[in-house]
């Protein structure tokens, strides 16, 4: 009879230091509209052939299946090159950066051995045309970029 006194003890502590409030506003909050739009990120590396003799390799960014921003590394004998693409609703905005290398290829171990020869922001369509005035030497991939990167992940 004791042991049962003490059950029933336990159980009204238990049951009494319960929050209910809090339990209504967690049923409240997973009823908003909102609580099912979460984006869903995606993160795929691609290779483009045709670009460049040692490489080329794109990584790029999806949120809920929609490409909206790339990294794009260009491999070459004597440098290389990054061109990142951020993908806005009527333009994308293009980031370049090229390096040349201090050393011969086989020796570079880290950006120390890489020197700056620029970097430069721009935007350009859908089509690749450049928006604005032009600019000599672009590095102007997005042709062969358009042909192996999907903009949409079905």
């Amino acid at each position: 009879m004791h042991s049962r006194f003490i059950y029933i003890i336990i159980f009204c502590l238990s049951f009494a230091s319960c929050n209910f409030a809090q339990k209504q506003e967690t049923r409240q909050s997973i009823n908003k509209p909102d609580f099912y739009r979460i984006a869903k990120d995606t993160l795929v590396t691609y290779d483009i052939e045709g670009i460049s003799t040692e490489g080329a390799e794109a990584k790029v960014n999806y949120v809920n299946g929609k490409i909206t921003k790339s990294i794009t590394n260009i491999y070459a004998g004597t440098g290389q090159a990054s061109v990142v693409y951020e993908f806005d609703t009527d333009k994308i905005k293009v980031l370049e950066t090229k390096n040349s290398y201090k050393t011969e290829i086989e020796n570079v171990k880290s950006d120390k051995d890489m020197k700056l020869e620029y970097k430069r922001s721009y935007f350009i369509d859908y089509s690749g045309n450049l928006i604005g005035e032009s600019i000599p030497d672009r590095i102007d991939i997005f042709q062969e970029f358009k042909k192996i990167i999907p903009f949409e992940l079905k």
